[in-house]
């Protein structure tokens, strides 16, 4: 363990808040106590923890192999992607894998913007036991401080693959399903073992080219006045009721 962070140890984790950087260095952040106990005990390399003294005391024994620097507090909130900086921060590898086995149920991700979305679906995915995610090559980064911070973790254990969306719908064997503002209710459909669940663009819906490939739509009726669900908050009751 080294007691004092660099200027350039900050800026470089400073450059790590933006997605050039994030993809030139292959490196991203991860902030918050649970977020990083979380990836010491996954299959990410770490590159570096910087942590306040009582931080690093109280995980003496998870981190003696770890690369870990001392950090002050104001060392953390100058490298800190958010206004209030958590008390560690972890520079790690970008971690991929060359196939990934689907899980009964998989969910595709068409054109997410929003890196909270992205963030809240992966958790709820996590719930549910969905270990795989295909996103479109429009979605924003995994990567992005933001979606890991809102996944509490389960970016570990989820597996999000950035790919043509198309090509899976088409070539897969499951039931596809999209999600829309009009189709078969989620609380009539007919119980499914296994499907592919398209949630889409949090202001455009499903795209064009996906539209023209078998599936099924459904939907969440309503009975108030709202005139839509936020992404991540229609995918978990669409889960809720097609995975129970």
């Amino acid at each position: 363990m080294t007691n004092l962070v660099t200027k350039n140890q900050i800026k470089f984790v400073q450059s790590l808040h933006r997605k050039k950087y994030r993809q030139k260095y292959s490196q991203f952040i991860v902030e918050g106590v649970k977020s990083v106990d979380e990836l010491i005990h996954s299959a990410y390399k770490i590159d570096t923890i910087y942590a306040l003294p009582d931080w690093i005391n109280e995980h003496n024994t998870n981190t003696n192999a770890l690369n870990v620097v001392q950090a002050s507090k104001t060392d953390l909130e100058r490298m800190s992607y958010f206004k209030t900086a958590s008390p560690v921060i972890a520079v790690a590898n970008n971690h991929s894998v060359d196939s990934i086995s689907d899980s009964a149920w998989v969910l595709c991700l068409d054109d997410i913007k929003d890196p909270g979305n992205l963030g809240t679906i992966i958790r709820i995915a996590d719930w549910y036991g969905i270990t795989s995610i295909y996103a479109s090559l429009e979605t924003v980064d995994l990567y992005n401080p933001k979606t890991i911070a809102s996944t509490m973790g389960s970016f570990t254990r989820v597996h999000v693959t950035y790919a043509n969306l198309l090509e899976i719908c088409e070539s897969s064997k499951k039931q596809v399903f999209f999600t829309q503002m009009a189709g078969e209710s989620i609380y009539t459909l007919p119980k499914h073992k296994e499907g592919i669940i398209v949630v889409g663009n949090e202001a455009n819906g499903i795209s064009d080219a996906l539209l023209s490939t078998k599936h099924i739509d459904i939907t969440i009726p309503k009975t108030g006045g709202a005139e839509s669900l936020n992404a991540g908050v229609a995918t978990a009751i669409v889960c809720d009721r097609l995975l129970r």
